[in-house]
């Protein structure tokens, strides 16, 4: 963390026998003169670099003047390749996410929520506006404890997320599970701890 209290730097070790051994990859975070996340620069390992890493990936912000997030631009130094994702509100809350790969859309999503502003669902569409997938969110009072994300049109439910909190409301564990033998993603289990 920095003076401020904000990420400044967050590292992925690399293990050998539960001992760490050296650092698979880390990222770098940098803020706007108003305290917001402005760049974030991912490096990782490369054993034929002179430094030992290599500069992947760099993830830009831009804010509206009211402090909303707009845009984000992710670039690819190595490849030259750049994508970058538009957001939309409406009534002060996110409505639209649109994603570009060059300047052509690839996809977008929409979020709709409840009346005590809690989001409910998101809707992804291909830039066709076919729809590809939705999410539901489910709350326990003011906490997101469950997700549930199902393919369009068939409806079959491919992952659930759940959630855990402490009496403090901090997550302490967040546990997703795929529910389709053809998900490209793992069932995994997150435990969170947080120091005083």
């Amino acid at each position: 963390y920095d003076d401020h209290g904000k990420i400044s730097k967050v590292s992925s070790p690399m293990y050998d026998n539960g001992t760490i051994v050296g650092t698979i990859k880390y990222d770098l975070y940098e803020y706007n003169s108003s305290g917001q996340l402005r760049k974030i620069i991912n490096y990782n390992a490369n054993l034929n670099s002179p430094t030992g890493f290599i500069n992947l990936k760099n993830t830009s912000f831009n804010y509206s003047t009211d402090g909303k997030k707009i845009k984000e631009t992710i670039e690819y130094p190595l490849g030259g390749i750049f994508e970058y994702s538009e957001f939309e509100y409406q009534n002060g809350l996110l409505s639209t996410i649109k994603k570009y790969s060059g300047n052509q859309l690839e996809n977008y999503t929409e979020f709709q929520y409840d009346k005590s502003h809690k989001l409910i669902r998101e809707t992804f569409y291909a830039s066709d506006d076919q729809c590809i997938s939705y999410t539901i969110h489910s709350y326990t009072g003011a906490l997101q404890t469950k997700t549930d994300i199902y393919t369009y049109p068939t409806n079959a439910h491919y992952r659930s997320i759940n959630r855990t909190f402490d009496k403090n409301n901090n997550i302490i564990i967040l546990e997703s599970k795929e529910l389709s033998l053809y998900s490209s993603m793992m069932s995994h289990v997150l435990r969170y701890k947080y120091f005083k």
